[in-house]
């Protein structure tokens, strides 16, 4: 016996609140547990004999709200993560309460570094072209392609303005000499 719970036993009982830190919408739920199995090995170990090792888990089986769920919950742990599901679970709200912080603060370690990310973006193409000869060659190409479009297409505009210059004054033209 550990602290009154028999060994192998998980710490989670029926009536039990878990807290469930959802990573994908970025939130908070509390899951009444409604039954807990006997331990067992993961049913992932079925086919991955390597997570016999990992230990046992027990079946959870969980009310959130109006859903019901299962889930295979390590014995002897204080939390869980499932990141199929984006779930970090728990029954410590102290402990669910870290994982938000540790979330908080490799946000603010991210966005402290969004200028440098946005220098890199904008610089990146300059300093490529000036250690890599192809690659200044199919930028110059393309700039002289680009060019020569903007070119061809200003040169169709002033021939299509011509025409129709011509072709308005043609009828003129011709209804002289009619006369």
């Amino acid at each position: 016996m550990f602290n009154g719970i028999p060994q192998g036993a998980s710490q989670i009982a029926q009536g039990a609140t878990l807290y469930i830190f959802n990573r994908k919408d970025f939130s908070v739920a509390t899951a009444s547990v409604t039954s807990v199995s006997q331990p067992h090995v993961s049913k992932a170990a079925q086919t991955n004999p390597a997570l016999v090792m990992q230990g046992f888990v027990v079946d959870v089986f969980l009310n959130i709200g109006s859903d019901s769920t299962s889930i295979e919950f390590p014995v002897n742990s204080s939390s869980a993560n499932y990141p199929d599901k984006g779930w970090f679970i728990s029954a410590d709200p102290l402990v669910i309460t870290r994982e938000i912080e540790g979330s908080v603060n490799n946000s603010k370690q991210f966005l402290a570094q969004v200028p440098y990310h946005e220098k890199v973006v904008k610089e990146g193409p300059s300093l490529i072209l000036s250690v890599n000869p192809e690659k200044k060659l199919e930028a110059q190409q393309a700039e002289k392609i680009t060019s020569l479009e903007a070119k061809i297409s200003e040169m169709s505009a002033k021939m299509e303005q011509m025409v129709g210059l011509l072709s308005a004054s043609v009828p003129a033209n011709h209804k002289k000499k009619e006369e």
